[in-house]
């Protein structure tokens, strides 16, 4: 099975090739440059040792800055086709940065006497190439990887070596991905036609418009508008983030390998058929990777006043239940620290109110199952940031807990946007076998000019390990490990200049 997606090179190409070919071209009138910097910094307040046999782990601060250009050509296709309905228009874009402060390099692991590894290259040029064939990504920073069978051959004793066995070896496979970043990414390569508002396509990069596959989509999506109906395809080979927090070359977050030891990339896709009708809108849809998952799930809303602009009450309602099938290699493995088994899922209720410039809501968020670590984690129309844990949770990233197997979150939010000032609170009780949590945080923003912009985040947030799990260890229960309290609370601040 070979997909293949058009080039950054190809698509950049017909971009210019498009433009030379319009009538009476000229750059101003047809294209648009956009340019900008970008700072974004976490100031974690654990600064405690790393000590990897007892799963404590410090909440990490670092500093990025980043910069990027991006040329917007506007249309490309001559008057005589607009006038019939035809456009065609695209983008070309690059993004690069770097991590000016990591506080992670020197942080000490108590059992070895010796740093950690730096672990900033999560969250800024992370690299194993497209399909992780890079040697130096095939050293499986997760922890955990036997099977149930193979867990159940062995004793406790042995389980708790081999957490701390594999606790230090995520040390040194994270050494070798910070020695490898690629600290740039062509985030923008795109064409899209679109045909009376009837009918849309677009190839390349671009960013992501699907819920649950969030960041730049490299590959293609399509959409069909027939009266009340909409039909959405979505195919993505390659994932990226060009952002100022996270800035990742594109990789495939779904990989195969065969049996001849290729490993290709059989894509992430999605077809939704949405209904709309006066507010209401119902949506069957499904997500599925070839040799990886299947998930047929649905979304239903309702919208009190769908042209609502800031004056005025509204009420949303959203409710997403999401049905993972997973490959069967994967059924009697540990994925997030609980068995993966055949299938799973999970319920998304939320409920939220405007009035003017105000906002506030509530809501629910309740796995059955491992919903969460194929397709739920990737995105998610929660609409609130769940990855502000430490970078050591999980080995993966700063993924909170309330993406779990059979983890249940309530939530509430308020806020406002008063002309250049906005303000937003949220808590969060996440209630799991693993872990619980408790958040608070406090968001305040502020335009000085049409150019400028910042924005800071006070976050209380405090993870109560239970016994018998260990932060860093996604393996089965050790009965020997004690529960564990750790703080992660921290501090964001955004940083905005646009040319």
């Amino acid at each position: 099975m070979n997909y293949k997606v058009a080039s950054v090179k190809n698509i950049a190409t017909l971009l210019f090739l498009f433009s030379y070919q319009s009538e009476a071209f000229d750059l101003g009138k047809i294209a648009k440059i956009k340019a900008g910097a970008e700072s974004f910094s976490k100031v974690g307040f654990n600064n405690k040792p790393i000590n990897t046999n007892k799963g404590l782990y410090p909440t990490e601060t670092f500093m990025t800055i980043m910069a990027y250009m991006q040329v917007d050509f506007t249309e490309l296709l001559p008057k005589s086709a607009t006038a019939n309905g035809h456009h065609l228009d695209g983008s070309l874009g690059g993004w690069g940065g770097a991590v000016i402060y990591d506080s992670t390099k020197d942080f000490i692991n108590e059992v070895t006497g010796k740093t950690y590894g730096a672990m900033a290259w999560n969250y800024v040029g992370y690299w194993g190439g497209l399909v992780g064939q890079k040697p130096w990504a095939s050293c499986g920073l997760a922890t955990g990887n036997l099977t149930q069978g193979q867990y159940d051959k062995m004793t406790q004793a042995e389980m708790t070596q081999l957490s701390n066995q594999e606790s230090l070896e995520a040390s040194t496979c994270a050494k070798s991905y910070a020695d490898h970043t690629r600290n740039y990414v062509i985030y923008n390569a795109y064409l899209r036609y679109n045909y009376k508002d009837i009918f849309e396509i677009r190839g390349g990069r671009y960013e992501s418009p699907a819920d649950y596959m969030s960041g730049y989509n490299q590959g293609l999506d399509m959409t069909l508008n027939l009266g009340n109906f909409k039909f959405w395809w979505f195919s993505s080979f390659g994932r990226g983030f060009a952002y100022n927090e996270w800035l990742y070359n594109f990789y495939s977050p779904k990989t195969y390998t065969l049996k001849n030891g290729q490993t290709i990339n059989p894509g992430v896709h999605a077809f939704y058929i949405i209904w709309n009708y006066k507010g209401f809108s119902i949506q069957p849809f499904v997500y599925f990777s070839p040799f990886n998952e299947y998930d047929p799930n649905f979304t239903i809303t309702y919208d009190s006043n769908p042209t609502f602009t800031g004056l005025g009450f509204r009420s949303q309602t959203d409710v997403t239940v999401l049905n993972p099938f997973y490959a069967k290699r994967f059924w009697d493995t540990y994925q997030f620290g609980m068995p993966a088994g055949k299938n799973a899922h999970s319920l998304m209720i939320k409920q939220k109110f405007e009035w003017n410039e105000y906002n506030f809501g509530f809501g629910i968020y309740k796995s059955f199952g491992n919903a969460n670590w194929m397709i739920g984690y990737h995105g998610n129309r929660l609409g609130f940031d769940f990855w502000t844990n430490t970078v050591y949770a999980n080995t993966l990233n700063s993924l909170s807990y309330m993406m779990d197997a059979n983890a249940f979150t309530v939530f509430a939010f308020g806020g406002g946007v008063h002309r250049k000032f906005l303000w937003g609170l949220l808590g969060r009780l996440t209630y799991g076998p693993r872990a619980n949590e408790q958040v608070l945080s406090l968001n305040l923003g502020y335009k000085f000019t049409k150019n400028f912009s910042a924005d800071i985040k006070f976050e209380y947030y405090n993870v109560l390990m239970h016994q018998g799990y260990k932060m860093g260890w996604n393996g089965p229960k050790l009965d020997s490990q004690p529960a564990t309290d750790q703080d992660r609370s921290h501090i964001f601040t955004e940083i905005v200049w646009k040319l």
